[in-house]
């Protein structure tokens, strides 16, 4: 019932009548979004944080950042640590559409790194270390990643300040994955390789975007 209720809520900001004055952004403006799937048990979602500054009536530079970390221990003897950046800027040219709808196209640069971790305190003041993964199987493994897409969408302004929109793109992704050691009192016991994968297609976002514009 909740999610149905939030979902009539958007269709009754769509009913608005408004005048035939042009809602989409201009030079100046800036724009942030989250992620919005109104039928799944998370309406509204943040993969990163995304925002867009319009340099004119029809182009805006665009950023996506996610940081996140995650440090576990599972025991008192046991720490396991992980560290993530995202950073994702781009470019994007909008078209005159209608007074509510602009579409646009661009490309956006992707580039992301993880770092992550285990040691291990054993007794008699020894220790064993992990670096790349959490445990020798890769475990929350460690990459870097470069990626470039060109992409294409539309921003639907339901009102002055509010719009939906849709985003699909056709890039390539470069990943590394780290190298897992492991260490016995700063000794290295062994080593595996991180491999890589490369991939060229097209890539597309199921949830529709939320804007907001300041």
């Amino acid at each position: 019932m909740k999610k149905l209720s939030v979902f009539v809520l958007i269709f009754i900001f769509c009913s608005i009548t408004v005048k035939s004055q042009s809602l989409k952004p201009e030079k100046g403006d800036w724009v942030a979004e989250v992620n919005f799937a109104p039928f799944s048990s998370s309406p509204v979602s943040i993969n990163y944080l995304r925002a867009r500054k319009f340099i004119e009536n029809k182009k805006a530079l665009r950023l996506g950042i996610f940081l996140g970390a995650d440090i576990q221990k599972p025991d008192e003897d046991q720490k396991n640590s992980t560290f993530e950046i995202n950073i994702r800027p781009g470019i994007e040219i909008h078209f005159d559409g209608t007074d509510k709808l602009s579409p646009y196209v661009g490309g956006e640069l992707d580039l992301a790194y993880k770092k992550s971790g285990s040691t291990f305190d054993a007794p008699g003041a020894q220790e064993f270390t992990i670096e790349g993964a959490w445990s020798p199987f890769g475990l929350e493994r460690g990459f870097y990643r470069i990626g470039l897409n060109a992409i294409a969408g539309a921003d639907f302004y339901i009102a002055k300040q509010i719009y939906l929109g849709t985003e699909f793109g056709f890039g390539f992704e470069f990943i590394k994955q780290a190298d897992i050691v492991e260490k016995f009192n700063d000794t290295v016991t062994n080593e595996v390789k991180g491999g890589s994968t490369f991939q060229l297609g097209p890539n597309f976002n199921s949830a529709l975007r939320l804007g907001f514009k300041f």
